[in-house]
């Protein structure tokens, strides 16, 4: 034991003396803000362990808020919560988002100062713009990410102050050099796993099989209607589905599938994706920007039903992936089982159209991007290092 926690010691020491001769302050602090959905926290976390993994030895913590336990999902860092909430039109509401704002500048002053980060990151959203606003102020290191293909209202804002903008399209309309293109970093549990492998682990057969998905909070449109396209389906093909529903229908779409002959499986959340990625033929989805990233990554032909609301940037990521060629998209104002089930039933057949897709979505796979992301912020850190030192930049 004594051996182990010698040499231990040796790793820490050798990375010290790596990030000193790379200009970097020993044990750098980086503070990070994430929050609102999985799409902005999932990049968020995969940075954090691409940190740790490359050896700079960075202190790592975040700021998120209370939103349907997702903070919970941040563990083994340091956790910040502030009280920000969204704007919305009620009056009161809103009145609620102005308090919750101005409590959070003055949360982000304190944290900013008990913390004392080298770099302050921001994933999108309102959770992050108090803290990078604050960050701002007290002219910190500063590096936004911004997930979809056009920045969201609270990037928009902070580009203007930001240090750096890391973006994952190369076609993101971003004024200035400090724009650099990283991609949308995946969780590091994602990994190709072999399809049949993949259909054991649910107890599924060798069958084409859908997944479905609403992203992180599920959808209740996309559920409702895919509840109908299975009793089209069920006397016409031979077919298996995997359906992530979320907490609200969960309940209600099991007890309507336990009348259906179709094999199936359904959960309200499943943590290990990899495997339902891996299991699918087709995927029925919404257009966020980390599921869009997950299906490029997993080569997946996919239908898209962009949520049509919060800046429409779905809308956005799913007319540019159409504009390629690299998925269906139905908009949900023209979202009907009829639909949807006339897509599916020509791709199960359509194996040449699934193969176009699935090629050209492959396209937009950017399998390093948190170790490009991790590189920007170091070289940050590293300029924020040589400005403490007054070297200048």
């Amino acid at each position: 034991m004594s051996s182990l926690c010698a040499l231990d010691d040796m790793h820490r020491k050798d990375n010290f003396a790596t990030a000193h001769s790379q200009g970097l302050p020993q044990g750098f602090r980086v503070l990070i803000a994430a929050g609102a959905s999985g799409g902005h926290l999932y990049p968020a976390l995969s940075l954090a362990e691409s940190l740790r993994e490359k050896g700079h030895e960075a202190n790592i913590a975040f700021v998120s808020s209370k939103r349907a336990g997702l903070e919970n999902l941040i563990t083994g860092y340091r956790l910040f919560l502030i009280s920000v909430l969204p704007f919305q039109r009620p009056y009161p509401q809103f009145l609620r988002a102005l308090y919750g704002f101005l409590k959070s500048l003055v949360e982000s002053f304190f944290i900013i100062e008990k913390f004392r980060p080298d770099v302050v990151i921001g994933f999108g959203s309102y959770v992050s713009f108090p803290l990078l606003l604050e960050a701002a102020l007290l002219k910190k290191h500063t590096l936004i990410h911004e997930q979809n293909v056009s920045l969201g209202l609270a990037n928009k804002a902070l580009s203007y102050f930001a240090d750096t903008i890391a973006v994952s399209f190369p076609q993101t309309r971003v004024v200035g050099p400090q724009c650099v293109f990283t991609g949308n970093p995946l969780r590091k549990s994602l990994v190709i796993e072999d399809k049949a492998s993949a259909r054991r682990f649910f107890n599924l057969s060798d069958k084409f099989t859908v997944l479905v998905l609403g992203g992180s909070q599920g959808s209740r449109r996309l559920n409702s209607e895919f509840r109908n396209v299975v009793a089209l389906l069920e006397k016409k093909e031979d077919f298996q589905f995997i359906h992530i529903t979320g907490k609200n229908d969960y309940f209600d779409l099991k007890k309507t599938y336990s009348y259906i002959t179709i094999k199936h499986c359904i959960f309200d959340f499943l943590a290990h994706m990899q495997w339902a990625y891996s299991a699918a033929d087709l995927v029925i989805s919404r257009a966020g920007a980390g599921t869009i990233s997950e299906l490029a990554y997993f080569r997946k032909a996919a239908v898209l039903v962009p949520f049509p609301y919060a800046g429409s940037h779905q809308v956005e990521n799913a007319r540019y992936l159409q504009k390629e060629n690299a998925a269906i998209v139905i908009e949900e104002k023209e979202l009907k089982a009829s639909t949807l089930y006339e897509h599916v039933l020509r791709l199960i057949s359509a194996a040449d159209e699934r193969k176009s897709l699935e090629e050209n979505i492959q396209k937009f796979a950017i399998v390093n991007a948190s170790e490009k992301l991790a590189q920007a912020v170091v070289s940050l850190a590293r300029e924020a290092c040589r400005c403490a030192r007054g070297e200048g930049v």
